[in-house]
């Protein structure tokens, strides 16, 4: 048994097939088309992610009305989840569906999550009656499945976060 494969001058991995069982010749697998994928979605990745938990406060007691500490439970709450989360994805990619799968599924799940965020906000409605909040104004509260697609999709860009992190 040789005591590093990766190393050897060969342009052929013996012992080691691609998904249809052939050989795998470093030539012609993997290289830069993946790498600028990898590395691209990381960017967006990290300018999405922190996008959206820099400005969550201001969403939450904006349009959906909520109080400054229900707000700030909330963020602490999908903050904390989307730090631990990367274990659950590090053991699901390890154990079941391996690195390169995990990146692609983790990026659509991403990109769906990102998606219905959007579609939060545009289902924002306007305050009916008076836009001045005066003493006797009337207050707006967001329709139950503007909240609850609110939630879902930054649990869902959280539970994608947790499996593209540890793969890269």
């Amino acid at each position: 048994m040789e005591k590093n494969p990766l190393l050897r001058p060969s342009s052929i991995m013996v012992g080691v097939v691609d998904y249809r069982g052939q050989p795998i010749s470093r030539s012609s697998s993997g290289g830069w088309t993946s790498a600028f994928f990898i590395i691209g979605f990381e960017i967006a990745e990290g300018i999405a992610y922190y996008g959206i938990s820099f400005n969550l406060v201001t969403y939450l007691t904006g349009p959906l009305n909520f109080s400054t500490a229900a707000a700030a439970a909330s963020v602490n709450n999908w903050s904390g989840v989307s730090m631990l989360l990367p274990f659950l994805g590090a053991f699901v990619a390890d154990s079941f569906l391996g690195r390169y799968p995990t990146i692609v599924i983790a990026s659509l799940l991403y990109v769906l999550g990102l998606g219905l965020l959007t579609l939060t906000a545009v289902l924002s409605r306007p305050c009916s009656g008076d836009l001045n909040l005066t003493l006797n104004s009337t207050f707006c509260f967001p329709a139950v499945l503007q909240v609850v697609l609110f939630f879902l999709s930054i649990y869902l860009v959280a539970f994608a976060g947790g499996g593209h992190k540890p793969c890269l």
